[in-house]
């Protein structure tokens, strides 16, 4: 195949499809147009700035922290078994939960 005839074919292919207006301006023709709408709302920017109030607060309790190590320092601290042991159920139910949900 030639340029030549791919160029003609081309030009043909695009005159079936566009239409000019009579000041020769192109206007949408019968097959149809193809737009994209995009709507920006302030959610984004909320979020950023709900992220940089996040991101002041410390990630652990100071005054909790202190209070166990204080607490496993003397002795009295108390490890209640059955939270944990309901804590580490309740983690492996989820994970089982997400890895089948993929």
């Amino acid at each position: 195949m030639k340029i030549d005839s791919a160029l003609q074919q081309i030009t043909s292919i695009q005159s079936k499809s566009v239409k000019k207006n009579a000041k020769g301006k192109v206007v949408a023709g019968s097959t149809g147009s193809v737009s994209d709408n995009v709507e920006l709302t302030d959610t984004s920017s909320l979020m950023r700035e709900l992220e940089t109030q996040l991101a002041d607060i410390p990630a652990e309790d100071a005054g909790k922290v202190e209070s166990i190590r204080n607490a496993i320092a003397d002795g009295s601290f108390k490890v209640d078994e059955e939270a944990v042991a309901e804590g580490m159920v309740k983690e492996t139910i989820e994970q089982l939960s997400h890895r089948n949900s993929r």
